[in-house]
């Protein structure tokens, strides 16, 4: 049963909290007021992305195997939510909401803060699933 799975509830809590935050972030217009919020926005988002994929690989591969291969298992996960969050900054471009050249400064910390954000998540999750015997 997958929402038994670990970081089933972390996954759903935390999608659930972000969706909440983008709603009230366009109301409010606080991506363009408050200059952190879209950092903030991208952490949260890196995590998640890392959460659902640590949840992904523990639910449906061998993840007791993948454990032994841990720079392996990092830079999958770690990939797996630069893919996204490239695939977000692109959208962004494709639809207008950022210029690639002249906001490539802020493309790049977006990028960053996801990436951060994985780290965090697999520190995070390190205590339940690594480090477990």
């Amino acid at each position: 049963m997958f929402y038994k799975k670990p970081f089933f509830k972390e996954s759903l809590y935390l999608s659930i909290l972000i969706a909440i935050l983008h709603y009230i972030s366009l109301e409010l217009y606080l991506y363009w007021t408050i200059s952190w919020f879209d950092i903030l926005m991208h952490f949260l988002g890196g995590f998640l992305i890392a959460i659902f994929v640590i949840l992904v690989l523990y639910s449906y591969s061998d993840f007791e195997s993948l454990k032994k291969h841990k720079i392996f298992l990092f830079s999958l996960i770690v990939g797996m939510t630069l893919v996204v969050g490239l695939g977000w900054e692109l959208w962004e471009i494709f639809v207008g909401f950022t210029d690639a050249i002249n906001d490539l400064g802020d493309t790049i910390l977006d990028i960053v803060m996801d990436v951060i954000g994985a780290f965090s998540a697999i520190y995070y999750s390190k205590n339940k699933l690594w480090e477990k015997k």
